[in-house]
């Protein structure tokens, strides 16, 4: 082949491959919910994009995803020795998906929400979309996807004609906050809670508060013109001092302190799945009926209701969906077992743990209104990034469990076990295990029909994959 022959090829190719990225960015920005980063998830249509992981790089999964229907491919790495159709390579696939992610967010006309918070994010987010989804289209950000990738992903994967767009923010570290606000640039801002949680990197609460409030700080977030914050500890408070700061137009306050915008007056707890709550807001009183008895998740409905009052949204329609609050997998869904032919329930809370999420599951366990000898039985994993202070606060759950009148307790961790080695508990009552395959062995001992288990630890520890072992044996209707 001569090297003008040569050449001709190369410009071909070259331009094959611009009108190759032509497509796909038109495509990924008149479409939505198109782009996906694990193979097994593609359907048809689907546009997937091969990243590197840690262990292996998502070249290797190009034919699984072809198999399962996608349209295009998209790369920062060669393929050898293979053809795909429409296969894409780019130099930098992160500058390249951040470029199409901008380009849709300025043209995206709807409110842009974004929640961020110690605790509670996810569900507050599924909880927004059930609600508003009542009133129009919604695009929100699926699974946890609140890190940089999970934030460039949602924002490719808006529907255009949403009137709402709903983000989850994360953060275990300084500064990464900043960054994707200036990615999504929100209109009204949720903080659900500071609490202590990620304190290996941020040592103690005010850091995180500090943190989280880059969501409406004016300098990264010049389209904020709503806050929505709790106001239970001083952290809290903190944020809204900033806000006066920040010259922030509405600022609203929820919760159980009489000086917030909306008070929580009354919770009458009517069974374990129903409460009605007296509310009041800065206009009126309210009182309505709720599909739950969990404070956490009563309080994500208070945020839902400030939305549909400040967007002047159908009220009625939110009191009516009030009482069909769907639960969030891995946040309190319930399931029905069946182990050594014993029919047993599994409130499945292995998403996430925190010293105060985790009290707050003992309270509602230790609350919850069973039958004549139905008994229940309580499983704990340890909790991740506490840093120096990890000891003392499993040590605060461990006597705060040890009190309540829970039929069996079982802990799950080294930190655990070394922390009951130094005190008095009834053998017969708490265990400490250190894997799931234990804590399964134990539960064919001494489970008994009926029983209810609420098991309830961090998405990476054992507590999670306990869970997913316990759902193999879950009985379908």
């Amino acid at each position: 082949m001569s090297k003008f022959q040569n050449f001709i090829l190369i410009r071909l190719m070259q331009m094959l491959l611009n009108k190759l990225e032509l497509k796909i960015n038109d495509y990924l920005i008149n479409n939505f919910d198109k782009l996906k980063i694990n193979s097994k998830e593609i359907e048809k249509g689907d546009v997937f994009a091969a990243l590197k992981g840690n262990n292996h790089h998502g070249n290797n999964f190009i034919e699984e995803a072809v198999s399962n229907g996608a349209k295009y491919i998209i790369s920062d790495k060669e393929i050898i020795g293979k053809n795909f159709h429409n296969f894409l390579q780019v130099k930098d696939i992160f500058l390249y998906l951040s470029i199409i992610a901008s380009k849709k967010r300025n043209m995206f006309n709807g409110k842009i929400i974004a929640i961020t918070g110690s605790i509670g994010k996810t569900s507050v987010k599924e909880n927004l979309n059930f609600f508003l989804s009542t009133q129009g289209i919604v695009s929100f950000s699926i699974k946890s996807y609140n890190n940089f990738l999970g934030v460039l992903i949602s924002l490719i994967n808006l529907n255009l004609h949403s009137i709402f767009a709903i983000f989850e923010i994360g953060t275990n570290n300084f500064n990464e906050v900043k960054k994707l606000t200036s990615m999504i640039t929100p209109h009204q801002v949720i903080i659900t809670n500071i609490f202590p949680t990620h304190l290996l990197n941020f040592k103690n609460t005010r850091n995180i508060a500090i943190e989280k409030s880059d969501l409406y700080n004016p300098k990264f977030n010049p389209n904020i013109e709503l806050l929505i914050l709790p106001n239970l500890n001083e952290d809290e408070i903190y944020l809204k001092e900033l806000s006066k700061k920040y010259k922030i137009n509405s600022v609203i306050t929820f919760g159980k302190k009489n000086d917030a915008d909306y008070f929580i007056q009354n919770i009458e707890i009517i069974n374990n799945f129903s409460s009605r709550l007296k509310i009041r807001t800065p206009h009126k009183l309210m009182e309505f009926k709720v599909s739950t008895s969990f404070e956490h998740q009563i309080f994500n409905v208070i945020i839902s209701l400030i939305i549909f009052i400040y967007n002047k949204l159908n009220i009625n329609s939110f009191l009516i969906n009030a009482n069909n609050i769907p639960f969030v997998a891995g946040r309190g869904l319930f399931h029905k077992l069946k182990i050594n032919d014993n029919h047993l329930i599994l409130i499945d809370e292995s998403y996430n743990a925190s010293p105060i999420s985790i009290k707050n599951c003992i309270i509602y366990f230790k609350n919850f209104v069973t039958r004549t000898n139905q008994r229940k039985i309580l499983i704990l994993g340890e909790m991740n990034e506490l840093g120096e202070s990890a000891f003392d606060y499993h040590k605060e759950i461990v006597i705060f469990a040890l009190k309540t009148n829970i039929n069996k307790i079982i802990f799950c961790g080294y930190l655990y076990n070394k922390i009951l080695n130094k005190i008095k508990f009834d053998s017969k009552k708490v265990f400490c295990l250190f894997n799931e395959l234990e804590i399964i062995k134990l539960l064919k001992n001494i489970t008994h029909n009926n029983d209810i288990i609420l098991a309830k630890g961090s998405n990476s520890t054992k507590i999670n994959i306990l869970v997913k072992k316990l759902l193999e044996t879950e009985i379908k209707y």
